[in-house]
């Protein structure tokens, strides 16, 4: 099995990850390598712990008024900080 894998990346992405790497003082290799070991190792494939959630109690609302909450708690926090 290779240890290397090279990447297209669009221009845009490519330099924020340097940026990222650049402000962390490491690699852009070490930042791609530290994000697929955290995406490789996040399991969310639990038909149990789904099927528990959707038993929880609480109100079921459509997801256009959940995102509108969201996106007002936002505007909120925001206007907090100015």
């Amino acid at each position: 099995m290779a240890d290397t894998l090279t990447i297209s990346l669009p221009p845009e992405t490519a330099a924020r990850l340097q940026r990222e790497a650049e402000a962390r003082g490491v690699s852009a290799e070490a930042v791609v390598a530290e994000a697929v070991e955290t995406w490789l190792s996040y399991d969310d494939l639990s038909w149990e712990e789904d099927l528990r959630r959707l038993e929880e109690p609480g109100e079921n609302i459509p997801l256009d008024e959940a995102f509108d909450r969201f996106e007002a708690n936002i505007a909120a926090a925001r206007a907090k900080v100015k």
